[in-house]
């Protein structure tokens, strides 16, 4: 009895597993945040070389920062003040560090970078020097780049302004309020040149420990010219005491810091002088352990993925920027300079995600089924405890709204094999890339570890664990399967015989009319000989004309053609009387004395004939 509890056991598990989870949409839908990268490009070789600039291309930015040091950089010249500008141009001298001072100078002005964006076919998100230059300064800048072709789309007004220990900031701008009333003035001269630019403020509250910028963002609301967006840095960190994370509290930390900090730097969508601004997003997870265990590997791509989640959450945020484009440095750089453009982890990611919503604009959140959230426990430095409930597997579905194509990505973070059915999100030929890793620990540089898996279909699709799985359908709604998406249906005929045949229909409504059988759709004869105006299936004489269809034998041979003519008529009646016109008969020897007289038939016809003398 007990052999066969446990097969039926089995047997039931397995017909579960082999259903699948059926995927739905939530009610959540938006626009998609543009990609961006920070543009931390100095050290070389930035974007003067096309191999670099066709590397970028690769990861699929929607925009790109410039310059690569807001603080310190002459737009004019493409680099770094000299340190003789530097000394004077503030209350406190700036010092240049080593790496800047040595570095070899490449002209990385407006005019190239603009070059750079055309190859890589980005926006430019153009962040001002509030700090050594001046505001005349850069509006000639602005001025200056303007007239040499620049389209300068976005423009930010300084680089994390409030943030705790920028001394440079806060020697410009003691208070919040200095802050805004200087973005006051420089907004109102910039839409003077760039009526049509999206301008952001740097923006986040710092609560009581900073208490310059506790209250920084209702500084910028009582602002007379207002911003576009609203600039929120939303870098959080690994420290040494996060490496005793189990697995699960590691992938699921984005759940739990972004969150803290969206709560308390106040960027939360549901503030009401919040709606009518952009969030931008500037962001990187930082490994700072002793021996950088979580830097540059698969769990990392993980983590930018839950990321990004919780962000799209977040119905203001319209811009994500990750940093660093390129460089020397794991921590922040997505391509690896020194070895040709491979990627690193920030790369890998937004090779994945900004791939999949390529020429979407609108989104809308997958549900996670109720069986996929989980809940993970972290401790303050007090070792209290927080429990945080997150989604095991999350995601969404990226569309065009014009052309209705479709794609889906689809994240799972848990150590579980999933089978899915997407048949309600996706529909058309569905080709899938999935990625996953040999490891979530090993070092990305080190071992090329990172796989990819494509598969086919809606129905019974298996997400590995550990995974980011993405879906490329040909539309959101295809029910009759014909590779025409649903919202793009034209109903009308589609047969090419009805009369009202539509050449641009593409299903078939019912609706076509059909020609009367012999007839055109004009209501013309499709053969008629004798051109009598009768078809010639239905002419009884079709090769002489006889629009009137006389057949007075009613033989269905025509008299036209049968030799039976109108005298025939004549011949076969005969005569009972004759009258004149009062009705006398009239003996046919005394009619000739009368000049009219009616002839009466034996068939019932009467003729009229007149006699001429």
């Amino acid at each position: 009895m007990k052999k066969l509890f446990i097969i039926f056991v089995i047997g039931f598990s397995f017909s579960l597993f082999s259903q699948g989870i059926q995927l739905e949409l939530d009610t959540f839908k938006r626009s998609i945040p543009t990609a961006n990268f920070g543009g931390q490009t100095w050290r070389g070789p930035s974007w003067v070389d096309s191999v670099f600039n066709d590397s970028v291309s690769t990861m699929y930015p929607d925009v790109l920062a410039y310059p690569p040091s807001p603080d310190i950089w002459d737009w004019e010249n493409g680099w770094f003040y000299e340190q003789g500008t530097l000394d004077t141009c503030c209350v406190d001298t700036i010092e240049l560090n080593w790496g800047q001072s040595n570095a070899d100078v490449i002209e990385i002005t407006p005019e190239n970078f603009q070059n750079a964006l055309d190859q890589i076919g980005s926006e430019g998100l153009y962040c001002l020097n509030m700090i050594s230059s001046s505001m005349s300064r850069q509006l000639a800048d602005l001025h200056s780049a303007k007239d040499n072709g620049v389209e300068l789309e976005r423009i930010r007004l300084g680089d994390e302004m409030g943030k705790a220990g920028n001394d440079l900031s806060i020697s410009h701008f003691p208070t919040a309020e200095d802050y805004a009333s200087t973005c006051d003035i420089y907004i109102d001269s910039i839409r003077d040149i760039l009526p049509n630019t999206k301008i952001a403020v740097s923006a986040g509250n710092f609560g009581p420990w900073n208490p310059r910028a506790q209250y920084w963002n209702e500084a910028l609301y009582n602002m007379t010219n207002n911003p576009d967006a609203f600039r929120w840095s939303a870098f959080f960190y690994l420290k040494e005491s996060d490496t005793l994370f189990t697995t699960k509290q590691l992938l699921a930390y984005a759940f739990d810091q972004i969150p803290t900090y969206e709560t308390s730097r106040g960027f939360q969508d549901t503030i009401p002088e919040l709606q009518n601004y952009e969030l931008w997003v500037g962001y990187n997870i930082t490994d700072n352990t002793i021996d950088k265990r979580y830097l540059n590997r698969w769990s990392l791509v993980l983590m930018f993925s839950a990321s990004h989640q919780i962000f799209l959450n977040n119905k203001l945020v319209e811009d994500i920027s990750m940093f660093n484009v390129g460089g020397i440095f794991e921590n922040w750089d997505a391509l690896d300079t020194q070895n040709n453009f491979r990627k690193r982890a920030t790369g890998i990611f937004a090779t994945i995600w900004n791939k999949a919503k390529l020429y979407k604009n609108r989104t809308t959140k997958i549900k996670t089924p109720m069986n996929l959230m989980d809940t993970v426990t972290y401790y303050n430095n007090n070792n209290n405890p927080r429990d945080v409930v997150y989604p095991k597997l999350f995601g969404w579905r990226f569309e065009n709204d014009s052309t209705f194509d479709a794609s889906i990505i689809l994240t799972n973070i848990s150590s579980d094999t999933l089978t899915i059915s997407v048949d309600s999100l996706i529909s058309g030929n569905v080709i899938w890339e999935k990625w996953h890793s040999d490891s979530l620990f090993d070092v990305i540089d080190s071992v090329n570890y990172i796989n990819l898996l494509t598969d086919n279909g809606t129905a019974n699709i298996t997400l590995l664990p550990y995974s980011i799985n993405v879906a490329n359908g040909n539309c959101l709604n295809d029910i009759d399967v014909d590779g025409v998406c649903d919202e793009l249906e034209i109903l009308g005929c589609t047969d090419i015989l009805g009369c009202n045949y539509s050449f641009e229909s593409t299903e078939d409504d019912g609706s076509c009319d059909y020609p009367e059988d012999y007839y055109d759709c004009s209501g013309s004869c499709l053969s008629d000989l004798d051109a009598d105006g009768v078809c010639d299936e239905l002419d009884n004489c079709p090769n002489d004309y006889n629009p009137n269809q006389e057949d007075f034998n009613s033989d269905d041979i025509g008299d036209a053609c049968d030799g039976v003519g109108l005298h025939q008529e004549i011949i076969n009646k005969q005569l009972i009387q004759i009258t004149d016109i009062l009705g006398r008969d009239i003996n046919i020897d005394y009619k000739q004395s009368l000049s009219v007289l009616l002839y009466i038939y034996d068939d019932g016809s009467v003729e009229k004939k007149s006699i001429v003398k």
